[in-house]
Protein backbone atom coordinates (compact mmCIF):
# COMPACT_ATOMS: atom_id res chain seq x y z
CA UNK A 1 0.00 0.00 0.00
CA UNK A 2 2.93 2.15 -0.21
CA UNK A 3 3.00 5.19 -2.16
CA UNK A 4 -1.08 4.83 -2.07
CA UNK A 5 -3.41 8.15 -0.72
CA UNK A 6 -6.74 7.37 0.53
CA UNK A 7 -8.20 9.11 -2.23
CA UNK A 8 -6.45 6.65 -4.73
CA UNK A 9 -7.60 3.71 -2.56
CA UNK A 10 -11.04 4.94 -2.34
CA UNK A 11 -11.16 5.95 -6.26
CA UNK A 12 -10.05 2.18 -6.77
CA UNK A 13 -12.68 0.86 -5.13
CA UNK A 14 -15.08 2.86 -6.93
CA UNK A 15 -14.02 2.03 -9.93
CA UNK A 16 -14.33 -1.86 -9.06
CA UNK A 17 -17.74 -1.27 -8.15
CA UNK A 18 -18.35 0.09 -11.33
CA UNK A 19 -17.11 -2.57 -13.57
CA UNK A 20 -19.67 -5.23 -14.85
CA UNK A 21 -19.22 -9.06 -14.15
CA UNK A 22 -19.48 -10.66 -17.71
CA UNK A 23 -20.92 -13.53 -18.66
CA UNK A 24 -22.48 -16.19 -20.72
CA UNK A 25 -25.91 -18.95 -21.13
CA UNK A 26 -27.06 -21.18 -23.75
CA UNK A 27 -30.14 -20.32 -24.76
CA UNK A 28 -31.64 -22.67 -27.34
CA UNK A 29 -28.59 -24.10 -28.19
CA UNK A 30 -26.92 -20.47 -29.05
CA UNK A 31 -24.32 -18.43 -26.77
CA UNK A 32 -25.55 -15.11 -25.09
CA UNK A 33 -23.52 -12.71 -23.45
CA UNK A 34 -24.61 -10.37 -20.35
CA UNK A 35 -23.06 -8.24 -17.91
CA UNK A 36 -24.65 -7.88 -14.11
CA UNK A 37 -23.44 -5.49 -11.27
CA UNK A 38 -24.85 -5.65 -7.64
CA UNK A 39 -26.60 -8.52 -5.75
CA UNK A 40 -30.28 -8.87 -3.95
CA UNK A 41 -33.41 -10.79 -4.38
CA UNK A 42 -34.88 -7.97 -7.06
CA UNK A 43 -33.35 -8.14 -10.52
CA UNK A 44 -34.09 -4.99 -13.19
CA UNK A 45 -32.76 -6.69 -16.80
CA UNK A 46 -32.34 -4.29 -19.14
CA UNK A 47 -33.16 -4.52 -22.74
CA UNK A 48 -31.21 -2.27 -25.37
CA UNK A 49 -32.68 -0.54 -28.69
CA UNK A 50 -31.79 -1.09 -32.10
CA UNK A 51 -28.14 -1.15 -32.85
CA UNK A 52 -26.66 -1.23 -29.84
CA UNK A 53 -25.64 -3.81 -27.22
CA UNK A 54 -25.32 -4.01 -23.89
CA UNK A 55 -22.94 -1.55 -23.24
CA UNK A 56 -25.16 1.22 -23.99
CA UNK A 57 -26.14 0.94 -19.90
CA UNK A 58 -22.34 0.36 -18.84
CA UNK A 59 -22.77 4.69 -17.22
CA UNK A 60 -26.23 3.98 -15.62
CA UNK A 61 -26.31 -0.14 -14.26
CA UNK A 62 -23.95 -0.02 -11.43
CA UNK A 63 -25.87 3.24 -9.97
CA UNK A 64 -29.06 1.55 -10.13
CA UNK A 65 -27.40 -1.92 -8.35
CA UNK A 66 -28.21 -0.36 -4.88
CA UNK A 67 -29.82 -3.49 -3.23
CA UNK A 68 -31.10 -4.53 -6.84
CA UNK A 69 -29.31 -7.25 -9.04
CA UNK A 70 -28.59 -5.43 -12.17
CA UNK A 71 -28.54 -7.04 -15.85
CA UNK A 72 -27.80 -5.82 -19.35
CA UNK A 73 -27.67 -8.49 -22.40
CA UNK A 74 -26.62 -9.09 -25.58
CA UNK A 75 -29.66 -9.99 -28.01
CA UNK A 76 -28.64 -12.32 -31.39
CA UNK A 77 -25.81 -11.20 -33.14
CA UNK A 78 -25.05 -8.31 -31.35
CA UNK A 79 -21.82 -7.90 -29.14
CA UNK A 80 -20.94 -11.18 -27.48
CA UNK A 81 -24.10 -13.25 -28.80
CA UNK A 82 -24.41 -15.83 -31.37
CA UNK A 83 -26.34 -14.70 -34.61
CA UNK A 84 -29.32 -16.13 -34.86
CA UNK A 85 -30.49 -17.09 -38.38
CA UNK A 86 -34.11 -17.00 -37.77
CA UNK A 87 -36.37 -13.78 -38.06
CA UNK A 88 -35.65 -11.36 -35.19
CA UNK A 89 -38.71 -10.25 -34.22
CA UNK A 90 -40.53 -9.25 -30.86
CA UNK A 91 -41.21 -13.01 -30.79
CA UNK A 92 -38.54 -14.66 -31.17
CA UNK A 93 -37.07 -11.81 -28.81
CA UNK A 94 -39.30 -13.24 -25.79
CA UNK A 95 -38.46 -16.47 -26.48
CA UNK A 96 -34.51 -15.53 -25.98
CA UNK A 97 -35.35 -13.08 -22.71
CA UNK A 98 -37.50 -15.84 -21.50
CA UNK A 99 -34.56 -18.18 -21.79
CA UNK A 100 -32.14 -15.83 -20.36
CA UNK A 101 -34.17 -15.24 -17.18
CA UNK A 102 -34.33 -19.35 -16.68
CA UNK A 103 -30.86 -19.65 -17.43
CA UNK A 104 -29.76 -16.89 -14.50
CA UNK A 105 -32.84 -18.02 -12.35
CA UNK A 106 -33.92 -14.47 -12.42
CA UNK A 107 -38.04 -14.10 -10.99
CA UNK A 108 -40.12 -11.49 -11.54
CA UNK A 109 -37.50 -8.77 -12.56
CA UNK A 110 -38.58 -5.34 -13.53
CA UNK A 111 -37.90 -4.74 -17.35
CA UNK A 112 -36.33 -1.35 -18.56
CA UNK A 113 -35.71 -0.81 -22.22
CA UNK A 114 -34.72 1.64 -24.62
CA UNK A 115 -36.32 2.13 -28.20
CA UNK A 116 -36.71 -0.73 -29.22
CA UNK A 117 -35.55 -2.64 -26.38
CA UNK A 118 -38.92 -0.87 -25.24
CA UNK A 119 -41.09 -2.67 -27.37
CA UNK A 120 -39.59 -5.86 -26.48
CA UNK A 121 -39.93 -5.53 -23.05
CA UNK A 122 -43.84 -4.42 -23.58
CA UNK A 123 -44.58 -7.19 -25.46
CA UNK A 124 -42.78 -9.58 -23.19
CA UNK A 125 -44.85 -8.06 -19.96
CA UNK A 126 -47.43 -7.95 -21.92
CA UNK A 127 -47.66 -12.00 -22.72
CA UNK A 128 -46.52 -12.59 -19.38
CA UNK A 129 -48.06 -10.56 -17.08
CA UNK A 130 -47.44 -12.81 -13.66
CA UNK A 131 -43.59 -13.46 -14.93
CA UNK A 132 -42.83 -8.90 -14.73
CA UNK A 133 -42.72 -7.06 -11.48
CA UNK A 134 -42.44 -3.70 -12.90
CA UNK A 135 -41.90 -2.27 -16.85
CA UNK A 136 -39.57 1.05 -17.75
CA UNK A 137 -40.16 2.08 -20.89
CA UNK A 138 -37.46 4.73 -22.13
CA UNK A 139 -38.19 6.58 -25.57
CA UNK A 140 -40.34 3.72 -26.87
CA UNK A 141 -41.86 3.92 -30.55
CA UNK A 142 -45.52 4.01 -29.37
CA UNK A 143 -48.06 1.50 -31.21
CA UNK A 144 -49.21 2.95 -34.56
CA UNK A 145 -46.60 5.32 -34.97
CA UNK A 146 -45.54 4.96 -38.48
CA UNK A 147 -49.07 5.07 -39.52
CA UNK A 148 -49.47 8.54 -37.44
CA UNK A 149 -46.15 9.21 -38.94
CA UNK A 150 -47.10 9.17 -42.76
CA UNK A 151 -50.73 10.82 -41.97
CA UNK A 152 -48.97 13.61 -40.52
CA UNK A 153 -45.46 14.14 -41.94
CA UNK A 154 -45.90 12.16 -44.83
CA UNK A 155 -41.68 11.78 -44.93
CA UNK A 156 -38.79 10.65 -42.17
CA UNK A 157 -41.79 8.01 -41.11
CA UNK A 158 -39.72 4.37 -42.06
CA UNK A 159 -36.52 3.78 -40.85
CA UNK A 160 -33.64 4.41 -44.05
CA UNK A 161 -33.03 0.64 -45.33
CA UNK A 162 -29.16 1.55 -46.25
CA UNK A 163 -28.77 2.38 -42.20
CA UNK A 164 -29.07 -1.22 -41.29
CA UNK A 165 -25.54 -1.87 -43.45
CA UNK A 166 -24.20 -0.14 -39.92
CA UNK A 167 -25.23 -2.49 -37.48
CA UNK A 168 -24.42 -5.82 -36.11
CA UNK A 169 -25.90 -8.98 -37.82
CA UNK A 170 -28.62 -8.73 -35.24
CA UNK A 171 -29.35 -5.41 -35.65
CA UNK A 172 -29.74 -5.69 -39.73
CA UNK A 173 -32.26 -9.11 -38.54
CA UNK A 174 -34.09 -6.31 -36.42
CA UNK A 175 -34.43 -4.11 -39.25
CA UNK A 176 -35.88 -6.50 -41.86
CA UNK A 177 -38.74 -7.79 -39.27
CA UNK A 178 -39.60 -3.76 -37.88
CA UNK A 179 -42.75 -3.96 -40.05
CA UNK A 180 -43.67 -7.24 -38.64
CA UNK A 181 -42.51 -6.12 -35.08
CA UNK A 182 -45.10 -3.31 -34.93
CA UNK A 183 -47.92 -5.45 -36.03
CA UNK A 184 -47.23 -8.29 -33.72
CA UNK A 185 -47.11 -4.94 -31.04
CA UNK A 186 -50.16 -3.77 -32.35
CA UNK A 187 -51.99 -7.05 -31.59
CA UNK A 188 -50.72 -7.49 -28.37
CA UNK A 189 -52.42 -5.49 -25.34
CA UNK A 190 -50.37 -3.50 -22.51
CA UNK A 191 -52.07 -4.60 -19.38
CA UNK A 192 -51.59 -3.44 -15.19
CA UNK A 193 -48.04 -4.35 -14.38
CA UNK A 194 -46.70 -1.09 -12.51
CA UNK A 195 -44.88 0.74 -15.49
CA UNK A 196 -42.66 4.76 -16.19
CA UNK A 197 -42.55 6.25 -19.64
CA UNK A 198 -39.51 8.41 -19.76
CA UNK A 199 -39.42 10.31 -23.12
CA UNK A 200 -37.32 13.10 -24.58
CA UNK A 201 -37.21 16.73 -22.97
CA UNK A 202 -40.20 19.05 -24.06
CA UNK A 203 -39.17 21.98 -25.83
CA UNK A 204 -42.30 22.93 -27.92
CA UNK A 205 -40.95 21.84 -31.39
CA UNK A 206 -43.30 20.46 -34.11
CA UNK A 207 -42.19 17.88 -36.87
CA UNK A 208 -41.30 14.44 -35.78
CA UNK A 209 -40.27 15.53 -32.44
CA UNK A 210 -43.56 17.14 -31.46
CA UNK A 211 -45.34 14.08 -33.01
CA UNK A 212 -42.87 11.72 -30.80
CA UNK A 213 -43.85 13.22 -27.43
CA UNK A 214 -48.11 13.37 -28.53
CA UNK A 215 -48.10 9.75 -29.97
CA UNK A 216 -46.57 8.39 -26.25
CA UNK A 217 -49.91 9.01 -24.59
CA UNK A 218 -51.18 5.87 -26.57
CA UNK A 219 -48.77 4.01 -24.03
CA UNK A 220 -50.49 5.32 -20.97
CA UNK A 221 -53.61 4.18 -22.90
CA UNK A 222 -51.73 0.67 -23.25
CA UNK A 223 -50.19 0.86 -19.42
CA UNK A 224 -53.02 2.27 -17.64
CA UNK A 225 -50.87 1.95 -14.10
CA UNK A 226 -47.78 4.03 -16.21
CA UNK A 227 -46.73 7.34 -15.19
CA UNK A 228 -45.13 9.35 -17.87
CA UNK A 229 -41.97 11.56 -17.50
CA UNK A 230 -40.15 14.03 -19.68
CA UNK A 231 -36.93 14.53 -19.55
CA UNK A 232 -35.43 17.94 -18.72
CA UNK A 233 -33.26 18.19 -21.84
CA UNK A 234 -31.63 15.42 -24.49
CA UNK A 235 -33.08 13.29 -26.96
CA UNK A 236 -33.61 9.91 -27.58
CA UNK A 237 -30.85 8.29 -25.50
CA UNK A 238 -31.96 9.54 -22.29
CA UNK A 239 -30.06 7.62 -20.16
CA UNK A 240 -26.93 9.43 -21.74
CA UNK A 241 -28.20 12.86 -22.76
CA UNK A 242 -29.97 13.26 -19.02
CA UNK A 243 -28.07 10.86 -16.64
CA UNK A 244 -28.18 12.04 -13.55
CA UNK A 245 -32.21 12.39 -14.13
CA UNK A 246 -32.59 8.89 -15.26
CA UNK A 247 -31.19 7.25 -12.66
CA UNK A 248 -33.07 9.01 -10.37
CA UNK A 249 -36.53 8.53 -11.80
CA UNK A 250 -35.77 4.67 -12.37
CA UNK A 251 -34.53 4.64 -8.76
CA UNK A 252 -36.86 6.05 -7.50
CA UNK A 253 -39.65 3.47 -9.50
CA UNK A 254 -38.06 0.94 -8.47
CA UNK A 255 -38.06 1.77 -4.17
CA UNK A 256 -41.54 1.54 -4.96
CA UNK A 257 -41.05 -2.89 -4.52
CA UNK A 258 -40.09 -4.21 -1.74
CA UNK A 259 -38.16 -6.85 -1.01
CA UNK A 260 -39.48 -10.48 -1.80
Amino acid sequence: MRGLTISSVCAALVLTASLAQAGEVTVDGRKVAYREWGAGERTLVMVSGLGDGAETFDAVGPRLAQGWRVIAYDRAGYGGSADDPRVHDAERAEAELKGLLAALKVRKPVLLGHSLGGVFAAHFAARNPGDVTGLVLEETRPTGFTAACKAKLKRGCAFPPLLKYAFPPGGRREVEALDRIERQEAETPGGATPTLILTRAQTGQGGFDGLWLEQQAKLVQRWPAARLLAAPKGGHYIHRDARDWFVAEVSGFLAGFPTR
